[in-house]
């Protein structure tokens, strides 16, 4: 037999096939994924990283986000005082001013949370006019300052508190939810301007039933023996039995130590309004 090696023909060649790609190598085989990429152990660290990752963006959106950043917010109330006349008094075409007031106070929950409202308290007194030398100016303005302004040209003197008494019924206000009171107030004859002064203690948290806030009794308003405003401490359902101090500094720390402890984001609203009365009294 021959030992010549048949020769193939140009068809016979084009039909081998191709080894490997361009710049494989000959020796290239197919790709294949490492071992450890296959390992059972690595597919559950993913599957349970994948679950830390989701339960902590829960967390951050519904617990974080939405409960906790609220909840430690500071809560906020706009209060709006206002004085406005109300019909003269007296008969004819040129009747007598009149001696009366209405008195309106407004609380709007400025926060995105409900709030929740202790016994508030208002308080108005008249202030008067007396016109004085401007050349005592400088003598007059040495301080200290009270809360009325020095003038030039005249003094302003408060008259002893007129009227107060508790200011709103609500025990609570929703979000965005305003709040009204209205009444009528007499003014003496003289006035000038008056004063008005609200205090509106505010919670957080829905104080509890019981003896669980401030040993069983409820805050209240009243006046110490120099006509200060103190709150008192007083038995629910027995309205003399309270716990009065003559020292309101003492008492307002006794107070606000309780229910800073029931709701470190508690707070006294406490604002003052000087009203102008047109043409006086």
């Amino acid at each position: 037999m021959s030992s010549e090696s048949p020769i193939k023909s140009p068809r016979d060649s084009e039909k081998l096939p191709k080894k490997g790609m361009p710049g494989a190598g000959a020796g290239a085989g197919p790709f294949r994924i490492p071992a450890w990429m296959r390992s059972p152990s690595l597919h559950e660290w993913v599957r349970t990283l994948g679950i830390i990752i989701a339960a902590s963006w829960g967390i951050y959106t519904f617990v974080w986000k939405e409960i906790y950043v609220p909840s430690q917010a500071p809560a906020s109330i706009s209060l709006q005082i206002s004085l406005t006349p109300i019909a003269a008094d007296g008969q004819g075409d040129r009747p007598q001013p009149s001696l009366q007031r209405e008195l309106k106070v407004s609380a709007t929950n400025a926060s995105n949370r409900r709030l929740y409202l202790l016994n508030s308290f208002w308080e108005l007194f008249p202030i008067r006019r007396q016109v004085l030398n401007r050349s005592t100016f400088t003598d007059r303005a040495k301080g200290p300052f009270d809360v009325i302004q020095v003038e030039r040209g005249a003094e302003l003197q408060p008259y002893p508190t007129e009227a107060a008494g508790k200011l709103f019924v609500d025990d609570h206000i929703n979000p965005g939810e305003t709040i009204h009171r209205s009444l009528i107030v007499s003014l003496p004859s003289g006035s000038y301007a008056a004063q008005v002064d609200v205090l509106v203690p505010v919670l957080t948290r829905q104080p509890p039933k019981g003896n669980g806030l401030l040993g069983g009794r409820s805050l209240e308003w009243g006046y110490d023996k120099n006509d200060v405003v103190i709150p008192l401490l007083c038995m629910e359902g027995n309205p003399s039995d309270c716990l009065r101090l003559d020292d309101s500094e003492k008492q307002h720390v006794q107070m606000d130590r309780k229910l800073k402890a029931f709701d470190p984001n508690y707070f006294l609203n406490e604002q003052s309004v000087q009203v102008g009365l047109p043409g006086g009294l």
